[in-house]
């Protein structure tokens, strides 16, 4: 188990939408942690780490400035990292058209996110906690995808509970 993708995925599932800045935060740190190696390849894990941590930090930052801004961000970044796993998940193999599906993905969680803004933070905060906890839990296919869609379901279901209730 890796217990950092299952605490940010279990807070993205529950509290995303109270705390849109974790959004922004994690989605930065996923980037940071995901395509520095392929950025900057035979740097150690640390290096890795620190990269990751200081762009969640500055998107985490900037999403409290800049709120609206931040969310499509956020939603940009989500829809392409959410595309990215999927790929992963379901052994798809797009050669060099993985980056169409990935950028295709960001634009919609962009657009999702400039549209509907507290729905945008809910279904983003909730398909980004789910996903999080899915790859955090290391299970095999088709328990994975069970387990990938309840607790989408469930982040939905939780989180418009709390938003009625405001």
């Amino acid at each position: 188990m890796d217990w950092a993708y299952l605490t940010a995925g279990v807070l993205l599932l529950f509290l995303g939408r109270k705390l849109f800045w974790l959004i922004v935060a994690v989605a930065g740190f996923l980037i940071g942690v995901t395509f520095a190696p392929e950025l900057l390849p035979n740097q150690p894990q640390s290096v890795i780490l620190i990269i990751a941590l200081i762009t969640g930090l500055i998107d985490a930052v900037l999403a409290s400035l800049l709120k609206k801004a931040a969310v499509g961000i956020a939603g940009f970044a989500a829809g392409g990292y959410i595309i990215y796993y999927l790929l992963e998940f379901v052994a798809v193999n797009l050669g060099n058209y993985q980056w169409m599906a990935i950028l295709a993905g960001a634009i919609l969680g962009a657009l999702l996110a400039g549209s509907m803004f507290d729905w945008a933070l809910i279904l983003i905060s909730s398909a980004s906690g789910a996903t999080l906890v899915s790859r955090g839990l290391n299970v095999t296919m088709p328990f994975s995808a069970v387990i990938l869609v309840a607790l989408f379901i469930l982040g939905l279901i939780v989180q418009r509970n709390i938003k009625s209730k405001e």
